[in-house]
């Protein structure tokens, strides 16, 4: 991977998820990389108001303004949570416009939720299929549409939506049914929009996976996995200190957002680039 200044002129961002974890990193991230050059406004997406006033507080910085969206409720109706967090991008751009046009514009889809790994996939229950899609697709395709539809006024800048994939999205594994089967489609979602804007070089989209993270998500796979082999290698990886730190991962995922030079809608695992 090349590495490169990022674009001069306000950077703009979406987080969502941004309560904690690898939402709370990559704003962290983001924000020690601002400078007068390129100044940055982070608009932050939870459901905790606590947990994102601590991302606010975590990413503060000389160059950086943050706008919370808190009480955001994945499973409510899609159109109502983005056009609230739509509405914050507005309200934040209008804020940045003494910072002159934005140099980049980005929706990074951090927001989702593990399935439940006791479970094999004939285990699952109607209405269990269609509340999980319901929060890990279905608002993160809402989203990542009315995005692309709004941001297309803003000319020259660069425009990207970020989707936080998984090998799971590529490679199956017992007990993954649901989660696997969505990272599947929201990768698929991201390469279709990429091949509808190849002529556009100022708008790009990428499928990253952070790899298993040591956070709190992960230590809920290793208390809930049902397939031992799978048990074995987290619990291995945890005790070895094996697992991605959230400052790694995100440190990889802003340089290549920096680069842009990255093929749009590839999907590319941290892995890729730090060889295990």
């Amino acid at each position: 991977m090349t590495t490169s200044s990022p674009a001069t002129g306000a950077h703009i961002y979406i987080i969502t998820g941004a309560s904690g974890g690898l939402g709370r990193g990559i704003a962290q991230t983001l924000s020690k990389r601002a400078t007068e050059q390129h100044p940055l406004t982070l608009v932050l997406v939870g459901r905790n108001k606590e947990r994102l006033a601590l991302t606010e507080a975590a990413a503060k910085g000389p160059h950086v303004r943050t706008h919370a969206v808190s009480g955001v409720d994945l499973m409510s109706l899609a159109q109502d949570t983005t056009s609230l967090i739509m509405d914050a991008l507005a309200s934040a751009l209008e804020q940045a416009n003494d910072q002159g046009a934005p140099a980049l514009v980005a929706l990074i889809n951090c927001a989702g939720t593990i399935s439940d790994l006791s479970k094999s996939i004939g285990d699952y229950a109607e209405q269990e299929i269609l509340a999980y899609t319901q929060v890990n697709f279905v608002s993160y395709a809402s989203l990542t549409t009315a995005f692309l539809r709004d941001t297309a006024r803003y000319g020259s800048a660069r425009i990207c939506i970020v989707n936080i994939s998984s090998l799971l999205a590529i490679e199956a594994f017992p007990n993954w049914g649901l989660y696997a089967a969505i990272k599947a489609a929201r990768d698929q979602y991201l390469k279709v929009a990429a091949k509808e804007h190849a002529g556009c070089a100022n708008v790009k989209f990428l499928n990253y996976a952070p790899g298993p993270l040591d956070n709190d998500m992960q230590a809920d796979v290793r208390r809930q996995i049902k397939d031992p082999e799978q048990n074995k290698l987290y619990t291995d990886m945890h005790l070895q200190k094996k697992l991605v730190k959230v400052a790694d991962t995100s440190r990889v995922m802003c340089d290549l957002l920096d680069s842009w030079d990255f093929e749009s809608g590839a999907h590319i695992d941290y892995f890729d680039v730090v060889p295990a």
